[in-house]
């Protein structure tokens, strides 16, 4: 028979054991799952989800790694680690025991890697470089075995305008000869991270993990090796982010950390009722407007984007210091070139400014352009890195998207713009760029026609040869211009309805009628414009006066546009006749200063030798680019 004392101690035993096994914890998210040794911020933050492991004392012991900080936040589920990775670590796996009543309950092990080099590794695209966006799941099908992926609750559906339609990374990495042949020199594609929502998940805005491709376009490792591959080809990489939201489908939604991870988090923790919902007003001129109210003001930066896209609160310093890591997080690892920043205007200014300038630090050669989408430029210069704002606020963003030119060019190339010479639709455009003054570097500004937020451009100028010298122009004004897949074929959609902007790329995927990736799929007037723009880019990929030369124009007579880029060794001319059908002869003493005693050219759209420039006679609708000599 046991006696009393062993019952109790069998009883303690068997207690102390069913305790320890309650308290066996299982992780599942690590964010990052893995950094670097070797940065420049020597702080990290990692945050860790798993069931009660707030509950948990972790512990970590490895040369240069100092745990300082173990955070316990609102939900159990989370614990968040900053830690300090000194010059000296090396890389290798950091053991993070996690410690319950002086017992080791389980441990992961930290991967620190050491980072990579690579000749085209973050260096940032400039002026001398032509981008080329794309959406992904309507460019190309590479792929169909992840057309549909378990765990993915949209599936493709092409017939579906705003379903998923397949288009995947192996899908541009196939056709990355069309992107040389053509001669840009970048490729933007809009948001590959998963967007594992029920509905209209295929433009990728609506983000549900921010470490992760989405499945169906791919692995973390395939969009690495596509950036290697375009950098192979000399081609720059810009990758499409979002800080002001996620989508509703993020795992976060299901287990928010905190109470204030959101703006109005109460719209959703609340059963997501009607008449809590509190979207945005869009109005970025909040930002700025001396005369904005409060409730404006707040409405614009706190407001969701859409209830399908929670507004993000980034004056909570965790979330803060989380979005800022994962932007590093990814130039590091794929070695990104660029970063388009959405919605840029629509979150906390302190934040984004720390967000621009933390980046910057860590990366000096890299570009950063921010999505301002508005009409006028004091709006869009008021966040510019440098800008001489009243308010002292300064976004450090290298650069911005120049939307109000994009404007002010479909405006001024249109055909139904038939204003007077003294405001005629040259004199338009030219007297739009006398407001760059407000910008610190207008050259690095982001340029553009259309994109897919707004109305094609063909769709606006309505004739190849508008579209043609519209293009002329973007290709050889200051800036850095951005082409939108399509254009080269002139495709045609409006920003009423966003599907008919993102349609499908012929020849993207089995079955296809044609192919528009090859000459023989191509229309005939496709292929004139295809191969004007094709002229136009391989010229401008040497041309130095056109990358790095000062812009000069004139005052704009019938219609007619004359600018001037100059550096000290080249000159070129360039000649944009607005008229429907008039021809003009332009006497070029005119323009001596500019033209500084040269005598002669060569025209690049057509190749004729010019022995004489002291006249020059242009058609209606064309234009001339002169190399002057």
């Amino acid at each position: 028979m046991l006696s009393k004392s062993l019952i109790i101690t069998l009883f303690l035993s068997m207690l102390s054991l069913t305790l320890f096994s309650k308290s066996k914890i299982t992780i599942d998210k690590v964010e990052p799952s893995f950094w670097w040794v070797g940065m420049k911020n020597t702080t990290l933050q990692v945050m860790i989800h798993g069931d009660n492991i707030s509950s948990t004392k972790p512990k970590i012991d490895y040369d240069g790694v100092v745990l300082k900080q173990s955070i316990q936040v609102t939900s159990p589920n989370y614990l968040v680690l900053y830690l300090e990775i000194t010059e000296e670590t090396l890389p290798g796996k950091v053991p993070i025991q996690f410690i319950v009543n002086g017992k080791t309950i389980h441990t992961i092990h930290y991967e620190l890697k050491a980072r990579e080099s690579a000749d085209n590794k973050n260096i940032g695209f400039d002026p001398s470089d032509v981008i080329y966006l794309l959406m992904p799941d309507r460019f190309a099908n590479g792929d169909p075995s992840i057309d549909n992926v378990e765990g993915m609750t949209q599936k493709m559906d092409r017939e579906e305008p705003y379903g998923r339609h397949g288009g995947d990374l192996k899908g541009i990495l196939d056709h990355l000869d069309y992107f040389t042949d053509l001669g840009v020199t970048a490729l933007w594609l809009n948001p590959v991270q998963e967007n594992n929502s029920s509905e209209q998940s295929y433009h990728g805005y609506g983000m549900t993990d921010l470490y992760k491709i989405d499945p169906r376009f791919g692995t973390n490792q395939d969009y690495k090796e596509l950036v290697k591959a375009c950098h192979d080809n000399n081609l720059k990489v810009v990758m499409d982010l979002v800080f002001n939201h996620i989508g509703s489908d993020h795992w976060w939604m299901q287990d928010l950390p905190m109470s204030d991870w959101l703006n109005h988090q109460s719209y959703w923790e609340d059963g997501r009722k009607d008449s809590e919902y509190y979207g945005t007003n869009y109005q970025v001129t909040k930002q700025l407007d001396p005369y904005a109210s409060k409730e404006d003001f707040d409405q614009n930066v706190e407001g969701w984007f859409t209830p399908k896209m929670p507004d993000l609160n980034q004056n909570n310093p965790i979330l803060a210091d989380y979005i800022i890591q994962n932007t590093i997080w990814w130039i590091e690892y794929a070695g990104l070139n660029g970063i388009r920043m959405d919605t840029f205007g629509y979150a906390y200014k302190s934040f984004a400014s720390r967000w621009t300038r933390e980046i910057m630090e860590e990366y000096p050669q890299f570009n950063i352009v921010g999505e301002i989408l508005v009409k006028e430029t004091p709006v869009a210069s008021y966040f510019a890195g440098g800008a001489n704002n009243l308010d002292g606020f300064d976004s450090f963003l290298p650069s911005v998207t120049d939307m109000p030119l994009s404007f002010a060019a479909n405006a001024a190339f249109s055909p139904e713009n038939d204003a007077p010479d003294w405001n005629s639709p040259m004199r338009q455009l030219a007297n739009h760029l006398t407001q760059d003054y407000l910008f610190p570097d207008p050259y690095n500004l982001v340029t553009c026609l259309d994109n897919h937020d707004v109305n094609r451009v063909m769709s606006n100028l309505k004739d190849p040869e508008r579209v043609k010298l519209a293009l002329t122009f973007l290709l050889t004004t200051r800036g850095i211009p951005q082409i939108y897949y399509g254009t080269e074929l002139l495709y045609e959609g409006f920003e009423s309805d966003h599907a008919s902007l993102r349609l499908d790329f012929p020849g993207g995927w089995d079955g296809d009628e044609r192919s528009a990736f090859d000459q023989k799929g191509r229309t005939v007037i496709e292929n004139d414009v295809f191969d004007y723009l094709k002229n136009i880019l391989h010229w401008r990929k040497d041309n130095s006066a056109i990358h790095k030369g000062k812009l000069i124009h004139y005052i704009p007579n019938d219609d007619v546009y004359v600018y001037f880029r100059k550096t000290v060794e080249e000159t070129v001319m360039i000649i944009i006749n607005n008229n429907e059908e008039k021809v003009v002869t332009l006497d070029t003493s005119t323009f001596a200063s500019a033209i500084s005693g040269a005598t002669k050219g060569k025209e690049i759209i057509s190749g004729e030798e010019f022995s004489d420039i002291s006249t020059i006679e242009i058609d209606g609708k064309k234009a001339m680019i002169l190399e002057l000599q």
